[in-house]
């Protein structure tokens, strides 16, 4: 019987270790993954901080002005270019054109657009 004890506490004390292990493995494993992060975290800050700065180089409103009188032929503004909403003429009526060519070949019935008054809101073939 003392032999058995003996075997358990000795199984005991060794599962004990192992458990003791695996608990300083695990922690090894996290703590390295966490440094891979914490790098990983940086060299991207590192590289938004680099496309930060490559912004504003080239979105310098100077360094703008010039590519645009380089490449863009852009005219001064004048007063002239400013229209009031009410100098703004309306729109014609929309005409169908094919059916309008239709019409004079003979081959259409005649249409109007827009939509003629003559025309009732009723379904066709419904009694008034």
């Amino acid at each position: 019987m003392i032999k058995f004890l003996h075997v358990i506490a000795i199984g005991a004390l060794v599962s004990s270790a192992v458990y003791a292990y695996s608990i300083k493995y695990e922690t090894t494993l996290a703590t390295e993954h966490l440094q891979k992060l914490r790098s990983k975290t940086q060299r991207e800050r590192d590289a938004i901080q680099v496309l930060k700065a490559e912004w504003q180089f080239l979105n310098r409103p100077d360094r703008i002005q010039t590519l645009a009188d380089r490449h863009l032929d852009l005219q001064a503004f004048q007063a002239t270019q400013v229209v009031k909403p009410s100098e703004i003429p309306n729109r014609g009526p929309k005409v169908d054109a094919i059916g309008r060519k239709l019409e004079d070949l003979g081959l259409g019935l005649p249409t109007e657009t827009p939509r003629s008054t003559r025309t009732s809101a009723t379904t066709p073939g419904a009694m008034p």
